[in-house]
């Protein structure tokens, strides 16, 4: 039995582990997505919807965007001071799975030790430069293996749902992100004006949430802004969009068992209920109509409230808080 000290320092390492390695998934997904469809873009084109990946992939966007597209395509993944790099969040991925190496399986530190001696050794920026799109496809293949080795070798436990938390906590603000650079007024600390999303804008942000084929498969091949809005925000059976993450968050708080400070936990329970509630009950029409910026940035806003809590509830806690008075 651990005791709360070993408890806190085991959640907090097993959620950022989860965090950042959906991160770095996301970020070589929408890259490699984005890098194969240059071929099919005019130069123009292309350059706009670099801005919107600088925008979904740094927070807030760093104020690069009249970098070459390969150049910023290498920051995001080899760049070792640049906070958002795949490379930055596979490294300290990592560091939080050593922490509590005695917590995770066997397979799932070795997995995670591969890649990261994969993007830490001498080769690979070569490798990065002579096929970047299959680099990243393979990262990204090496990630979701990982996710399908933590469910297949690790007990279904408290810590197991640490992991799931962090997973669909971190899901869900990226994804919210990318839709709100599409949909709208951008971001305020989006530094330019873009264009409305062109058609294979449209088909990009699909393919980048891993939803192309999905999608067609409910709306056949009609990609109509208004359904792709519907399907990625609302759908609560694909896994990718936002409702499926945040169904995910309050299902994952209500089964980390008896731990964690009563009245905190309820908060964070509350908060996420809350959340889950506007996506329930929200219909796209309104949105598309009113203010879908807002109600995306909700979406982030909330699921930082919810984050801050778990850390109150479970993490940030004294010891004194547990015991009665």
């Amino acid at each position: 039995m651990m005791d709360t000290g070993m408890l806190s320092r085991v959640a907090d390492s097993l959620y950022w582990m989860a965090r950042y390695l959906e991160r770095a998934e996301h970020t070589a997904r929408v890259l490699s997505v984005k890098l194969e469809a240059m071929l099919d873009q005019t130069p123009d084109d292309a350059a706009q919807s670099w801005i919107r990946v600088s925008g979904a992939l740094a927070w807030p966007m760093v104020p690069e965007p009249d970098r070459l597209p390969l150049d910023l395509a290498r920051q995001f993944t080899l760049e070792r001071t640049h906070p958002s790099s795949i490379f930055n969040s596979i490294r300290l991925a990592r560091d939080n799975a050593r922490q509590v190496r005695e917590m995770i399986s066997t397979e799932m530190w070795e997995q995670l030790n591969r890649l990261f001696l994969r993007v830490n050794a001498t080769g690979f920026a070569a490798d990065w430069t002579r096929q970047p799109v299959p680099l990243l496809r393979s990262l990204g293949d090496d990630l979701l293996l990982f996710a399908g080795i933590t469910d297949s070798t690790m007990r279904h436990g408290e810590g197991w749902h640490f992991i799931q938390l962090g997973r669909h906590i971190e899901r869900a603000q990226l994804v919210s992100r990318l839709l709100d650079l599409h949909f709208g007024t951008l971001p305020p600390d989006v530094p330019r004006k873009l264009r409305t999303p062109q058609y294979f804008d449209w088909i990009n942000l699909l393919k980048q949430c891993t939803a192309f084929e999905a999608y067609c498969k409910v709306y056949k091949a009609d990609v109509e802004p208004k359904k792709i809005a519907e399907f990625l925000i609302f759908d609560p059976q694909f896994p990718h969009s936002i409702r499926f993450s945040v169904d995910r968050v309050q299902e994952e708080l209500g089964l980390l068992g008896a731990g964690g400070v009563a009245g905190k936990r309820a908060i964070a329970e509350r908060l996420a209920g809350r959340l889950k509630a506007s996506l329930d009950y929200g219909q796209v029409d309104e949105l598309l109509a009113g203010d879908i910026d807002g109600f995306l940035r909700s979406i982030q806003t909330g699921c930082k409230s919810i984050h801050q809590s778990v850390y109150d509830a479970f993490i940030g806690y004294s010891v004194d808080e547990l015991l009665p008075g």
